[in-house]
């Protein structure tokens, strides 16, 4: 059933500019007359879908007297659709965040959220095949040994691995830099090597420090979030967790092809 749904990423953009609130009004407005109803309505089109939302916080965070309008209404606007779909019993659409600060979320987002699941680190078997599905496609050496990198790379997070393979993919461009300096000419960079990505993990740092200290700071669930202990509970939160990071890497290699 999962493997046929499709999902509907909302992403949200941040602008920097001397005159900040011009351009928040105009972009906030822009997604509030379009992008959001948009969102829903090729969500109801593609049911059973998952509209899934990263980082929620950042877009459906706690409501301020110093919150822009444009910004007040596009939430609003927001909740009113996702009630709706609710209330329809045809709609066959879930909404599914992801988030590392809960207790930034607005009461009335946690209030429609019905349960709240703690995705933990991934363990060696995961990373070795999160690292295999980011350097799915690209030009890498054959000898490359996942699950040794698995074992190197033990309390790194999903996106440290990211990190982690984008750290690395300089190595081969430094390496041919480094020889048209010298005269030598190479049409393209050489593979990613074992080596390469053993020296990143070498000198790189490891969240888990951080969101360690997160967790301390917080060591209050709130009420709606539950322990995953339920076996096939937990089958499920993997399966959809597996399947919103293969839809994650697929946009972002979309996204970088020229």
């Amino acid at each position: 059933m999962l493997c046929c749904l499709d999902f509907v990423n909302f992403a949200c953009c941040h602008f920097s500019s001397k005159d900040s609130a011009l351009v928040l009004s105009i972009v906030v407005y822009f997604c509030y007359c379009f992008a959001v109803s948009a969102v829903f309505s090729l969500a109801y089109k593609l049911q059973p879908a998952i509209i899934f939302i990263d980082e929620v916080d950042s877009f459906l965070g706690q409501r301020r007297t110093t919150d822009h309008e444009a910004l007040t209404n596009m939430k609003t606007e927001f909740m009113a659709l996702w009630d709706g779909f609710t209330t329809d019993q045809n709609a066959r659409v879930m909404v599914l965040a992801a988030t590392n600060r809960p207790s930034e979320l607005d009461e009335a987002i946690l209030r429609r959220l019905p349960q709240a699941f703690e995705i933990g680190m991934p363990d060696h078997g995961e990373r070795a095949q999160i690292l295999k599905v980011i350097l799915k496609g690209e030009r890498v050496e054959d000898n490359i040994d996942f699950d040794y990198l698995a074992s190197l790379s033990e309390d790194y997070t999903g996106s440290d691995l990211l990190e982690l393979c984008k750290k690395a993919a300089y190595f081969p461009i430094r390496d041919l830099l480094d020889e048209e300096r010298k005269g030598k000419q190479s049409s393209a960079p050489r593979p990613l090597s074992q080596s390469d990505l053993e020296n990143v993990i070498a000198n790189s740092t490891k969240t888990r420090v951080a969101a360690g200290e997160y967790t301390r700071s917080n060591s209050q669930s709130p009420g709606w979030s539950r322990q995953a202990d339920d076996y096939v509970v937990q089958s499920t939160i993997k399966e959809v967790s597996k399947l919103v990071l293969s839809q994650i890497l697929n946009m972002q290699s979309d996204n970088q092809d020229p």
